[in-house]
């Protein structure tokens, strides 16, 4: 019975290990369109590009996916940045689709802000030049 038990938290264990090797892969996979997209809409807001509304309402979307990531972790801090950005996004886009350019440069480095609290925090360099969650 003892084996039984053990082979059970056995796979248990791996099944979970592989859950959260999941996760981490899909924040990965978001990371990767949020950061050239958030450095695109810096450009567009400078320049008044009118498609930075359509980055801006991505940006907010991805974020609440990020949310849901650190809530699953219970990562406070983490949930708490990854709101304030999508919030920040949202209003980058309401503000940018109204043609308030000066305020959505500001929105941009309150969003942008919260992006370099939560990967010091949160985020540490491999030996293979990787990032990988803490």
């Amino acid at each position: 019975m003892n084996n039984k038990l053990f082979a059970a938290a056995c796979v248990l264990a791996a099944g979970m290990m592989l859950w959260a090797q999941a996760d981490e892969a899909k924040l990965r996979e978001a990371m990767k369109q949020i950061g050239p997209t958030c450095s695109g809409l810096g450009k567009k807001i400078a320049s008044k590009d009118d498609s930075a509304a359509a980055d801006a309402k991505k940006l907010h979307a991805w974020f609440g996916d990020v949310h849901k990531f650190w809530k699953a972790k219970s990562a406070a801090d983490a949930m708490t940045f990854s709101e304030s950005a999508a919030a920040e996004f949202k209003t980058i886009s309401e503000q940018t689709a109204a043609g308030k350019w000066d305020d959505a440069s500001a929105s941009f480095k309150k969003a942008t802000a919260t992006c370099g609290g939560c990967h010091g925090a949160h985020r540490e360099k491999a030996a293979d030049g990787s990032w990988k969650v803490k």
